[in-house]
């Protein structure tokens, strides 16, 4: 799907914003499916940045809202849970995962070969393919391979660092979207590698679809889901289920409308 036609779609979307819910306790990450909330719930606390939209996002009333955050709550009805969010940075959030501070992670996070030797995923929810972007008046870089030796702007621990780095880029540094698009924007780097959804997305919110532009895209679909540490059989198997029901009873292709105008939750 190309970027034009993403931000036409997603036009429809803007103002889609729905407010979440929290739990009232804390679990460990191993104790998930003993843990219980005051009213005598499981309770599944869920790491997200809260600042990556609109997967996971404030709305202007400074509500947690997003894709994720819908899927999440759907989780919970489903399972009978109360779900709590803890916003946690992105190049922070494994370790985060790691030390216990929350069971899973709900943050469009990419199924890679390396993540699933050290993690456990769920069945997948979003389906999205990596775009190049540059500022409209870069004349250099005209495919991946060019931005050998050049600057990217990703998040230090994601996948599209990963991919940059593949090709030959200088990583800089920027955990938000929002500023790895400014510093494209004003030549700190020379080009962004992300989502094709997020960047649409950005495009439409920030009404500026005229100081970048998309100048190739990846032909690999990614597979996103919710990742959590390996070994926890019965949590899997839980958000397993949940997902799989909601994915053929259609509720989650409904939440994906929502914020997106099309449907990311199948291929």
């Amino acid at each position: 799907m190309k970027s034009r036609k993403l931000i036409a779609i997603l036009l429809a979307a803007v103002t889609a914003f729905a407010a979440a819910g929290c739990g009232k306790t804390n679990s460990d990450t191993d104790k998930a499916d003993a843990a219980a909330t005051e009213s005598g719930k499981k309770v599944l606390k869920v790491g997200m940045e809260g600042t990556y939209a609109p997967y996971t996002y404030h709305d202007t009333d400074g509500n947690l809202v997003g894709y994720e955050v819908d899927v999440a709550n759907a989780i919970g009805d489903y399972l009978g849970w109360d779900v709590e969010f803890v916003e946690t940075e992105w190049d922070s959030m494994f370790e985060a995962l790691n030390a216990g501070n929350f069971d899973v992670i709900m943050n469009q996070v990419t199924m890679t070969d390396e993540r699933q030797e050290n993690y456990d995923f769920s069945t997948p929810y979003i389906y999205s393919k990596p775009v190049l972007i540059v500022k409209s008046d870069n004349e250099d870089i005209k495919s991946f391979e060019d931005i050998a030796g050049k600057k990217a702007a990703e998040g230090l621990t994601s996948n599209f660092n990963q991919i940059a780095k593949d090709y030959g880029a200088e990583i800089v540094g920027q955990d938000e979207f929002s500023l790895a698009m400014e510093c494209v924007i004003s030549g700190e780097a020379d080009c962004a590698i992300n989502d094709e959804l997020t960047y649409a997305y950005w495009q439409t919110v920030k009404g500026d679809t005229e100081s970048t532009k998309v100048m190739a895209e990846s032909d690999d679909v990614t597979s996103s889901a919710i990742v959590m540490k390996k070994g926890n059989t019965e949590l899997k198997n839980d958000l397993d289920k949940a997902i799989d029901a909601l994915l053929a009873d259609g509720t989650i292709a409904k939440i994906s409308e929502k914020y997106f105008s099309t449907d990311i939750s199948t291929k």
